[in-house]
């Protein structure tokens, strides 16, 4: 080589020529320290902020009432998205209206007089317990137990939930103006989620959030097909037992059946209550009929309208309610069954697709068919 030649330019050069600009090098991978750090943070903030993160599923849930609802609309009418909404948002507001004013005033009265007679019943049992030998000893044991004390609860309860009223009120109202918001234009904030996500973890990401939302549409129609379904039935059952305010029992077991299996017991506790103030035959008749409604909701209403990959098994559905519970209070009741098929949902997506390669796991040993699937089938065959 001369003094006069310039060296031949490297390979590497060359490259970053032709791809117009010098080549990034790979960015390292965080140490493992760090990545357990920031994990522990996100956890600590997710706890804190679980009351908000609460407030924002229920949204999601509404929007995809509300997203269910407009489905049904665009299929009777060819309606834009936005517009099938708000007539969907409308709709519901209202039945809302009109119901609370045809019956709101005598539902009111109802449950009036169902807390007195509940009242009264709690107390005539106290003191039942009381005059006897166990109850006594059981009392005793319970702190010192009074009768004033057992049956007087009801005023610090209805105190707190009125001082509670207006922070209610306002959590509803931003859940029900974010759950507009959602269903107005859902692909703007899935598409906003998925550019936090790596690009070789997205298509994973969309498919939760997909299924999650079908499966979320699915449960909260069932369930209020559900709620109706059982509501009428306890109303009848009630009227027919000459058991008053029927109607205001009825719509608290329509109500309480969104929380599976422990809200049916939750449903029969007043109306038992009320009924105990006739005669306990009276009381076992009416813990009879919730019974009999909810032996035909679980055996012909419920697998009819519900379809096996929103039906989840009862010790999962009654365990993961209590620890929900427990974590959450009153809003983990309400929202268990919806953020365990969520659950379920991720981990089939990301661990059992993603990370083992097994979209369905087959079971050892194989399963007959369970009732409520011999009867849809049996229902399919009669269609047909």
């Amino acid at each position: 080589m001369t003094r006069n030649q310039s060296p031949a330019p490297s390979t590497s050069k060359n490259k970053a020529s032709v791809m117009g600009g010098p080549t990034r090098a790979a960015r390292p991978a965080p140490h493992p320290y760090v990545q357990v750090t920031l994990l522990v943070l996100a956890a600590v903030v997710a706890w804190k902020l679980a009351g908000v993160l609460l407030l924002l599923f229920s949204a999601i849930l509404l929007a995809a009432a509300l997203s269910a609802l407009s489905d049904g609309l665009r299929k009777l009418a060819p309606l834009p998205n936005q517009v099938a909404v708000l007539l969907a948002a409308l709709l519901m507001f209202a039945v809302l209206a009109g119901v609370i004013a045809l019956f709101g005033w005598r539902i009111l009265a109802q449950y009036e007089e169902i807390l007195g007679k509940a009242r009264n019943s709690a107390h005539a049992l106290f003191a039942y317990a009381q005059a006897q030998p166990w109850g006594d000893a059981l009392l005793k044991q319970a702190n010192g137990a009074r009768i004033s004390d057992a049956t007087d609860t009801l005023a610090p309860i209805l105190g707190s939930a009125v001082s509670g009223a207006a922070r209610y009120l306002t959590y509803g109202a931003i859940v029900i103006f974010c759950a507009i918001f959602l269903a107005l234009n859902p692909a703007r904030y899935r598409e906003g989620a998925l550019i936090l996500i790596p690009p070789s973890h997205r298509p994973e990401v969309l498919s939760f959030l997909t299924r999650s939302a079908t499966i979320l549409k699915r449960w909260l129609v069932s369930r209020l097909i559900v709620m109706v379904a059982l509501g009428v039935l306890v109303s009848i059952g009630l009227s027919l037992l000459g058991i008053s305010g029927a109607v205001a029992l009825g719509l608290t077991g329509g109500l309480l059946t969104f929380i599976p299996f422990l809200g049916a017991l939750m449903a029969a506790v007043p109306a038992v209550l009320v009924a105990f103030t006739v005669s306990p035959l009276k009381a076992l008749a009416t813990a009879l009929m919730f019974w009999a409604a909810h032996f035909i909701e679980g055996t012909f209403i419920t697998p009819l309208v519900q379809d096996e990959s929103v039906d989840l098994p009862p010790v999962l559905n009654i365990f993961s309610t209590l620890a929900f519970t427990v974590l959450f209070g009153p809003s983990g009741v309400l929202l268990a069954s919806p953020l365990v098929l969520v659950i379920i949902t991720a981990i089939q997506v990301f661990y059992l697709e993603g990370h083992l390669g097994n979209p369905r796991p087959t079971p050892v040993t194989p399963q007959p068919p369970s009732s409520r699937s011999r009867l849809r089938q049996i229902l399919q065959l009669r269609h047909r």
